[in-house]
């Protein structure tokens, strides 16, 4: 029987860079050459390409900058990271998706806070690119409506560095979870060490959704990890929200679908606007708060229709991950994670064979 991968002796002078990635050809190079560009603030770098069988040429823009390939065909995104960690060999993980572009100086802002040894990990929200949609620039509001320095309970790990002791003393991420397991891993740190937020670790992130369309998509996928994610740690009253809104969505979108129906069968139109008023009410409440907190009011309307759109894909996410596998289309069950097999590329320099997930 193999034995388990033991990750190598830190190196307290290196960080190592994990950039989980699958057909990503399109931005990996900007990826890439913003981590290799960035000031190393009297560290090294060790840049790991954690390869989920993409058949672009993602392996080759990571080779032509002699970065490693590991090829890992059929894993989660949280194993494919977790792969990265053990291979890592610094003292820092710094978790950076392949379409994230990092600040020239985000290694010497992100240092800085790891003078504080409680400190275990350190991040922001991503920025929006230039000539960004509506929908881009809207969605930033939502996410930087708090971005000021000071102690969170998690951080995406699009931009993410954290304490390589911290990391692995926590468990990792959990393989089980096809997303969410950014919030997983950080509540498990949260116990032992303080996460900080910290806006001067920038970071563009170039995959944002551009269209009303693509927001539902991108949040119904997210959505599928949000009960298991939920269930596998204890109750935090903050996640609560990103519970009970898609529920009362659901909830409430049924109600307002019967009232229509029971209208036109009666002409009463006052359970349908009793109806409507329920389901509009929390998006309402959010749009207004953002608004004021971030002084942008007059995109209330944007706002609002973004938190329609993000309860109504939880909710069709959340449905949908509570139903048994065998009603799921074969393409839907492939939506909601990454590719269950691929194929090897000759182009890789290595290749981990895809093993099963176990829940911590």
């Amino acid at each position: 029987m193999c034995q388990p991968m033991q990750p190598p002796e830190p190196n307290e002078r290196l960080i190592s860079f994990i950039v989980p990635a699958l057909n990503a050809a399109a931005t990996l190079g900007a990826c890439l050459d913003a981590i290799l560009r960035a000031r190393p603030a009297g560290s090294s770098r060790q840049v790991l390409l954690i390869d989920n069988g993409s058949t672009d040429q993602t392996a080759e823009i990571a080779r032509q900058r002699g970065i490693r390939v590991i090829s890992a065909p059929g894993l989660t995104v949280a194993a494919m990271r977790n792969l990265g960690a053990r291979l890592a060999e610094g003292h820092l993980l710094a978790f950076v998706d392949a379409d994230c572009v990092i600040a020239p100086d985000w290694i010497e802002k992100g240092l800085a806070n790891f003078a504080d040894p409680d400190v275990g990990a350190v991040g922001s929200p991503t920025h929006v690119r230039d000539r960004a949609t509506w929908v881009e620039t809207t969605w930033a509001l939502h996410r930087h409506r708090e971005n000021r320095r000071r102690r969170v309970e998690w951080l995406p790990t699009e931009n993410l560095l954290i304490r390589r002791t911290a990391f692995h003393e926590s468990g990792g991420f959990n393989d089980a979870l096809i997303t969410c397991e950014d919030v997983d891993l950080c509540y498990r740190v949260g116990v032992r060490c303080r996460i900080v937020n910290d806006p001067e670790t920038r970071c563009i992130h170039l995959g944002e959704a551009q269209t009303l369309m693509g927001f539902f998509k991108k949040e119904a996928w997210r959505g599928r990890g949000n009960l298991s994610g939920f269930f596998s740690h204890r109750l935090r009253l903050s996640e609560l929200p990103s519970v009970l809104l898609p529920l009362h969505h659901g909830l409430w979108a049924l109600v307002f679908l019967g009232a229509m129906g029971y209208w036109v069968a009666s002409g009463s139109w006052l359970p349908a606007l009793v109806a409507a008023t329920m389901l509009l009410l929390p998006p309402s409440i959010l749009a207004l708060h953002t608004g004021v907190r971030t002084r942008q009011i007059r995109c209330f309307p944007q706002l609002m229709s973004l938190y329609m759109a993000y309860a109504a894909a939880r909710s069709t996410a959340m449905l949908a991950s509570a139903l048994p596998s065998s009603l799921l289309t074969r393409r839907g069950a492939r939506a909601s994670c990454l590719p269950a097999k691929a194929g090897r590329s000759e182009l890789l320099d290595e290749t981990i064979p895809a093993r099963p997930s176990k829940a911590r």
